[in-house]
């Protein structure tokens, strides 16, 4: 059984190594390397201007209720 799971395990890893795209999309190249624009961020306890997070790790979760 143990051999089974680790066989699995293997082959999900290639399949998920092998599912990964082969390089950057085009509509993003001219976007590489420059800087994001500072815009203003709204949350529930105000507002925030991106350029105060900089050196930080920032995750932006964009979500719609529809």
């Amino acid at each position: 059984m143990k051999w089974l799971a680790f066989a699995f395990t293997i082959a999900s890893a290639v399949s998920l190594v092998l599912a990964q795209p082969s390089g950057t999309p085009d509509a993003l190249k001219p976007y590489i390397g420059k800087p994001v624009p500072d815009v203003t961020l709204v949350d529930v306890e105000g507002k925030h201007k991106l350029s105060s997070f900089k050196g930080k790790v920032l995750l932006l979760n964009f979500w719609s209720p529809h």
